[in-house]
């Protein structure tokens, strides 16, 4: 629902060129003790600088896991140029990411302190890149981005980072009984050079209004999601991850909630003139 976050070469393709403001709340693995929760804030449409046809973005996020505050900034810009029957855009996201944790209170099982966890409260900072491509028409999609190219180290003694991270995506879109039903799969790969997940997703929209639809990842999850438009640009959705993994075990599952709103935005004239027979 938000392929901005992961590759600023969307940033700019919106319905009717507008600009489009969305928010994220994931929470993850409900049942575990400090589960992991994520929070990204998102802005992005398009723009005309200096003649040419681009793309700009802005992204917040935050994510806190147990002791670990990690919150983010980043910037992005995209060339969008003419392809086929479609439009490409080309861009590259800059910003920082950073870290801090307290970690006094991290013992084993057994009550002792854990030797490998830092004995005092630890912050830092890092600089973040990452550069994508994404092309869309009416009926195809498909993208290929990194994030975190730099390999941010944060943590003490730098002896934590993010992994430079491959993200791969293509997507075709079925028109069902003219434009009532879109069906729309998809397949997805992320990759960070040490491990892999695969994706698969199927999604259904009714009327351009309503939406629903189930992915699973290999070895680890399946999800349902639903939303739907509340009103003139204003959309909601959710989704549900159920692990599949032993961790369904332990976990009461995955919530992620989304709010998204499109708008407008008009270049404000120059030089106003008012003229009037009643002033000489």
């Amino acid at each position: 629902m938000n392929p901005t976050f992961i590759n600023p070469g969307h940033a700019g393709n919106t319905q009717e060129e507008m600009f489009c403001a969305s928010g994220y709340n994931r929470l993850e693995l409900r049942g575990f003790d400090e589960a992991p929760v994520s929070t990204v804030l998102n802005v992005h449409g398009p723009v005309n600088i200096f003649g040419v046809r681009s793309g700009i973005s802005v992204t917040l996020q935050n994510e806190l896991a147990g002791f670990l505050r990690a919150p983010g900034l980043n910037l992005g810009y995209a060339y969008r140029h003419s392809l086929g029957a479609g439009e490409i855009g080309i861009g590259a996201s800059l910003g920082f990411i950073s870290s801090w944790y307290a970690s006094n209170t991290w013992n084993l099982p057994d009550g002792s302190a854990d030797p490998v966890a830092p004995s005092q409260e630890n912050a830092g900072i890092a600089f973040d890149l990452g550069a994508g491509a994404y092309y869309s028409d009416s009926r195809w999609v498909g993208g290929l981005s990194f994030t975190h190219l730099t390999s941010p180290k944060l943590g003490v003694d730098n002896n934590a980072r993010y992994r430079p991270t491959l993200y791969a995506m293509g997507g075709y879109t079925f028109f069902a009984d003219s434009v009532t039903w879109l069906i729309t799969p998809m397949l997805w790969i992320v990759s960070d050079f040490a491990q892999a997940s695969y994706h698969a997703a199927c999604h259904a929209m009714y009327k351009k209004k309503y939406w629903g639809g189930i992915n699973y990842r290999w070895g680890q999850a399946i999800i349902a999601m639903a939303g739907m438009e509340v009103f003139d640009g204003l959309n909601i959705a959710y989704a549900y991850e159920y692990a599949t993994s032993r961790l369904s075990r332990f976990s009461r599952g995955t919530h992620e909630l989304m709010l998204s709103y499109s708008f407008a935005v008009k270049a404000v004239r120059g030089t106003q003139r008012y003229k009037s027979i009643r002033y000489l």
